[in-house]
């Protein structure tokens, strides 16, 4: 674990300043923008005619609220969650109503509340973000203390605004907003076909330059955690692989006994892989899934064994090895690319895809709230921190009788992040964006005088900027939803001038006792991400295991094979999480960002395997018996093995050898069996994957 990649980076204030800068233009999406604005504005426009103006701006908050977690769980908002956010919401407006006229209590109360709150960070960006606006609720809607009568009709303007943002979300459609990562992904793929079909002596650096693009376009923080995108970078991990095969083919081709002529079948094999990854890229261009054919790459394999090729010769058969490889890694990657344009068309219907909770087993997000109750744990020590600092904050604020004070806990609650990148990139993105929107929104009330109309007009506006911007720059939506904030308190406060000067101070109090929170016990997020993956591997160790024995009669059962499939969704939702905190460090960070992504989304891949030889299994798909399979399950239990121990960076022997040959050599003696071709697929997934795996891991730690 030595080297220049465990160099532990500084994420210096300079580099903060770079990230609050930079906008991600193809990020902007102002379609997306109005769609989620029009509600927010029309929720306020109905309740500033039906309603006093207090329960007005609580609708219209909860309406503004729900619309930003629907653009952090982009491209389908969740439902069940949605409504839980609103829930949660009207819960926090309605007791924070009951108890700020009495301050001990109102402070006592954050605690458990904030704790709740930061423990979310353990299930994903989404859950996080509805924990953080439970928070803001608490604090900003439930500012003035009332009556249960009055905290009632806080937490029911709150529920009526989320549930009708929720409602015009399910009619309008958020529309995907992946056109230019897709398109991007097409032409890294067409720029591999023409690798395929070029000289041997060709260049592979235009293709490179390309799979770059494409992953750069697939790398921005804003996406992660999107089940659209996890498909679309799986796809690309894929592709990678595939251009690395093609190389080596390329080398082999120059040392290939006589002339390119005296190999036609060779050359027919290798152009049926650039076809495929021509109909490849048609499929990620148009965005529907063509219609099952016939494999043209496994054709030509086929053919290749009633050819006159001397395959006694080394040359000849490493090259026929390396396209039996680029067989299995082409079906795996139009299984990907169906996959993800499937996903990114289910994002327009309302369909069960919308009732899908986030993770969608409930003892799945039980159990990995359970797993970050640790204080070894970046969730658990998140928690720790959010239930003291905000609480302090809240008391400091009340001990000094600052005017509004409730922005200095609600600047900790929204800064405060479970690692120190982000903290420091949020922490800053927050005070420049507020100080920008408080300045512009003090100037546009003092210019206008707005009357309630044009508030309302002012509110469709900012909605809309906001929104549209959200993914693409952080502190720009920020600058876009102080004013839009700042305008709405401007219907109900007497100065709204000096409520935009206060905001500006007291945030940055509030962002200066976060930074200084989290330095006092902060929280390696590599160590984090190291631990996660390596308990990935050891559980899918453990369920592929039980599977294997399954498929080969000697022993695993449906109980414990649901047992350790659960245990395996537990321990992805934990990495995914993890890589998820860490994926806006910097990029010369220990384990690198791109690295965990690629393994994130090569270990989804083995899951999925698993969860099809299993499920083919326990409907007689099986194998007993079998010499052939025994040895590859040895070595699929090796590989999986040696990942385990070498992401935890633990010294570890030189990788095994690859597993295609073991592959090989069970596949024969399947097939010739009968009524296994669906475990012979699985198995040739596994083994694609695993290779992936291994080198992707050897990589990010070498």
């Amino acid at each position: 674990m030595t080297g220049p990649a465990l160099a532990r980076p500084r994420w210096s204030w300079r580099a903060a300043a770079r990230e609050v800068l930079r906008v991600e233009r193809q990020q902007i999406s102002p379609v997306t923008g109005a769609i989620t604005a029009i509600p927010v504005a029309g929720i306020l426009a109905i309740g500033l005619a039906t309603a006093p103006v207090g329960l007005a701006i609580a609708a219209a908050v909860g309406a503004e609220l729900i619309g930003i977690v629907s653009l952090t769980a982009s491209p389908r908002l969740s439902v069940p969650l949605a409504l839980a956010d609103a829930a949660a919401l009207a819960l926090s407006a309605f007791v924070g109503t009951l108890s700020v006229g009495t301050p001990w209590l109102h402070v006592a109360l954050l605690v458990p509340l904030c704790y709740a709150a930061g423990l979310l960070v353990a299930l994903g960006q989404t859950p996080a973000a509805i924990g953080t606006q439970s928070i803001i609720a608490f604090l900003l809607l439930g500012q003035f203390a009332g009556s249960w009568v009055a905290a009632a009709q806080v937490g029911a303007a709150v529920v009526v605004g989320a549930v009708g943002q929720v409602l015009a979300l399910l009619v309008l459609r958020l529309p995907p907003s992946l056109r230019y990562q897709r398109l991007r992904l097409v032409n890294a793929v067409t720029a591999v076909a023409t690798l395929a079909r070029g000289p041997a002596s060709g260049s592979a650096i235009p293709a490179l330059r390309v799979l770059d693009e494409a992953e750069d376009a697939l790398s921005s923080p804003a996406l992660f955690g999107r089940s659209d995108v996890r498909d679309l970078r799986a796809t690309l991990e894929q592709l990678k692989r595939v251009r690395l095969e093609l190389t080596a083919l390329a080398g082999l081709r120059l040392r290939l006994p006589g002339s390119p002529a005296a190999h036609p079948e060779l050359a027919a094999a290798r152009a049926a892989v650039a076809d495929e990854l021509d109909g490849i890229a048609a499929t990620l261009r148009s965005g529907r899934v063509a219609p099952a054919a016939s494999d043209p790459v496994a054709a030509a394999l086929a053919h290749l064994g009633t050819a006159e090729t001397p395959f006694d010769d080394v040359v000849v058969a490493q090259y026929v090895a390396h396209l039996r490889a680029l067989a299995g890694q082409l079906r795996a990657l139009r299984l990907g690319a169906a996959e993800a344009v499937s996903e990114e068309r289910r994002a327009w219907h309302v369909s069960p895809t919308w009732r899908r909770a986030e993770p969608s087993d409930a003892r799945t997000a039980v159990a990995v709230l359970h797993d970050g109750l640790s204080l070894n744990t970046s969730s658990g020590r998140h928690a720790l921190r959010l239930a003291v600092a905000v609480p302090l904050a809240t008391a400091i604020a009340l001990a000094f009788h600052l005017a509004r004070g409730y922005w200095v806990p609600f600047a900790v609650a929204v800064v405060l992040r479970a690692d120190y990148a982000t903290l420091l990139r949020r922490g800053s993105g927050r005070v420049a964006g507020t100080a920008l929107g408080a300045a512009g929104a003090a100037l546009l009330i003092g210019v206008l005088r707005p009357d309630l109309g044009t508030d309302v007009l002012l509110v469709a506006l900012l909605a809309w900027a906001a929104f549209t911007t959200w993914t693409a720059s952080f502190p720009l939506g920020v600058t876009f939803i102080t004013a839009l904030v700042l305008v709405l308190l401007s219907t109900s406060l007497p100065d709204p001038s000096r409520t935009a000067l206060d905001r500006l101070v007291d945030v940055a109090l509030g962002g200066a006792i976060a930074v200084a929170s989290y330095l006092v016990w902060p929280t390696s997020a590599e160590a984090g991400v190291r631990a996660s993956l390596s308990g990935l591997f050891a559980a899918l160790r453990a369920y592929l295991a039980g599977s294997m024995r399954l498929v080969a009669g000697t022993g695993g059962t449906p109980e414990s094979l649901s047992s350790a499939s659960r245990a395996a969704r537990v321990a992805w939702g934990r990495a995914e999480a993890a890589v998820g905190r860490s994926v806006e460090e910097p990029s010369s960070s220990r384990f690198a960002p791109a690295s965990g992504r690629a393994l994130l989304a090569v270990t989804l891949r083995i899951l999925r395997a698993t969860h099809g030889m299993r499920l083919g299994a326990e409907r007689g798909e099986t194998a007993p018996d079998c010499p052939g399979l025994d040895a590859l399950a040895a070595g699929l239990d090796a590989a999986l093995s040696r990942l385990a121990a070498r992401v935890a960076g633990q010294s570890v022997a030189p990788p095994p050898a690859n597993l295609r040959p073991l592959y090989d050599q069970a596949a024969v003696t399947l097939e010739a069996r009968g009524g296994t071709a669906g475990l012979v697929s699985h198995l040739d997934e596994l083994v694609d994957a695993l290779n992936a795996a291994t080198r992707i891991a050897d990589e990010a730690v070498a």
